[in-house]
């Protein structure tokens, strides 16, 4: 008996271990969406829209870097204006009625987080991750800026 037990309270806290270390990536994740739009605004603000937009529209830049990239979008439409992994979404008015598989207007949602939410808010939708081709959680950091709304985003 003293062995069974000694056995679920290691993989209890081999368990407990696990999910901390998730908890810590989950918060990194956070921390770094949230930096980058604060950094691309900077940015936006100090070199003005033509530069900072070209800069975030560089695949090999600093803005664009393991599942991170800043997109900006009209603060009104949510038309991108940037699109660093797929320029083919940059002026597609097409994008406002966008919905993931929850049939949440990701697009519109996105928008109205900016508007709601000054200082920053959360987006969440569901969306194809691009490597494992499978359904997954998708953050999206939101905050709006100059009548525009700059967004990073990573999978959960």
């Amino acid at each position: 008996m003293n062995m069974v037990l000694r056995s679920f309270g290691a993989a209890l806290v081999s368990f407990l271990m696990v999910l901390n270390v998730s908890s810590a990536m989950a918060q990194d994740k956070e921390a770094t969406a949230k930096d980058l739009v604060d950094k691309a605004i900077a940015l936006y603000d100090e070199v003005g829209q033509e530069k900072s937009f070209a800069v975030f529209n560089d695949k090999a830049g600093e803005y664009v870097f393991d599942e991170f990239y800043v997109i900006v979008a009209d603060g009104e439409k949510g038309t991108f204006l940037t699109h660093a992994i797929n320029p083919k979404l940059v002026n597609n008015p097409g994008l406002w009625d966008l919905q993931d598989v929850n049939s949440k207007f990701i697009i519109r949602d996105m928008v109205e987080t900016g508007k709601a939410t000054p200082d920053g808010g959360w987006s969440n939708y569901t969306w194809t991750h691009p490597q494992t081709k499978k359904l997954a959680e998708k953050k999206t950091w939101v905050k709006a800026h100059d009548s525009k709304i700059f967004m990073v985003g990573y999978y959960e």
